[in-house]
C-alpha cells in the first residue's frame, strides 16, 4: 500500500505541467502599511464569544470554593510544586498585577507610534484577540479543574480568602498566559510588516516581563509553578494561532516589464 501510493504521487509529479518562471522585480517589495485584515465575520465572534467568557470570572462568586479548608495538606500537592503551597503575599500580588498590565501595554504604545492610530489599531485587535481568548480558555478550565491555590495551604491569609471560590481557580495562570500571547502575537506581527528587530526586541522585552511575572505570582501564593508553565505554552499557541486566523491585507507591489513599470495590486479576496 505505501509503494503504491508512493508510485500515484511520482506519477502525477512527473505528469504535472512545468511552472514557469516569473520575472522578479529588480525593486524590493513595500512592506505593508498593516499586518492583518479584520473581518467583521470573524473577528467580531471572537470578541463576543471570548469577552462573554472571560467575564464570568468577575460574577461567578457562587461557584464551589476550596473544601478542603482550614485543613488542607501539604502532602497531597505534587513535588515539583509543593514548596509553593502555603506561600501568600499580597504585596507580590499588586507587584504582579501592575507587571502585567505593563507587559500587556507596551506592545500596545509601540505599535501605535510605530504605524500610526488607524493601522495599529487594526493588528492591536488580532493582538489583543488573542490575550482575550487566553482569558477566556483560563476562566473555563480553572473552574472546571478547581485547583486549590497555593495560599489554601496554609494559614497566612484569612479564612474567608481561603475558601472563597476564587482560592479554587489556580490553574492555569491567566496573568502569564495573557502575557505571553500577546509577546507572541506582537513578534507574528512586526514578521508579518517584515521588522523582525523590533519584533524580536519586543518579544524578549515580554518574555522577561512574562518571567517576571510567573514569579510574583507563585510568591504571592495565587498559582503553583506548574500554573505558571501551563498558562505560558497556551499563551504561546494562542498567541500563534490568532494572527494565523487573519489574512495579509492588500498590497501594492511594483513591477517592471520592458514595456513599462508601476504599481500591482496584490492579495486574496475573503
Amino acid at each position: 500500500m505505501r509503494w503504491s501510493l508512493i508510485a500515484v504521487v511520482l506519477l502525477f509529479a512527473a505528469s504535472a505541467p512545468a511552472q514557469t518562471l516569473e520575472p522578479v522585480s529588480p525593486y524590493p517589495e513595500p512592506p505593508p502599511s498593516r499586518a492583518y485584515q479584520l473581518r467583521l465575520e470573524l473577528d467580531l465572534p471572537i470578541v463576543l464569544i471570548a469577552g462573554a467568557t472571560a467575564s464570568g470570572f468577575f460574577f461567578l462568586d457562587e461557584a464551589p470554593g476550596v473544601h478542603c479548608v482550614p485543613n488542607c495538606d501539604r502532602s497531597q500537592v505534587n513535588a515539583l510544586d509543593r514548596p509553593a503551597a502555603g506561600l501568600h503575599d499580597p504585596k507580590w500580588s499588586t507587584i504582579g498585577n501592575v507587571a502585567t498590565a505593563a507587559t500587556m501595554l507596551v506592545p500596545a504604545v509601540v505599535l501605535v507610534v510605530d504605524q500610526g492610530l488607524r493601522d495599529g489599531l487594526n493588528d492591536e485587535l488580532v493582538i489583543a484577540e488573542s490575550a482575550l481568548v487566553s482569558s477566556a480558555l483560563q476562566v473555563l478550565t480553572s473552574f472546571s479543574v478547581a485547583r486549590p491555590r497555593p495560599r489554601v495551604y496554609g494559614s497566612e491569609s484569612s479564612l474567608e480568602s481561603r475558601s472563597d471560590a476564587n482560592a479554587a481557580r489556580s490553574f492555569y495562570s491567566g496573568h502569564v498566559a495573557n502575557t505571553v500571547a500577546i509577546s507572541v502575537a506582537t513578534l507574528r506581527t512586526y514578521q508579518r510588516l517584515r521588522k523582525p528587530v523590533l519584533g524580536w526586541t519586543l518579544f524578549g522585552v515580554g518574555m522577561a516581563g512574562s518571567a517576571f511575572v510567573g514569579v510574583t505570582r507563585v510568591v504571592a501564593g495565587s498559582h503553583f509553578p506548574t500554573d505558571v508553565l501551563a498558562g505560558a505554552a497556551v499563551g504561546a499557541g494562542l498567541g500563534l494561532a490568532l494572527p494565523a486566523l487573519h489574512d495579509s491585507p492588500v498590497r501594492m507591489v511594483p513591477y517592471a516589464s520592458r514595456e513599462n513599470t508601476g504599481l500591482m495590486f496584490a492579495g486574496a479576496l475573503p
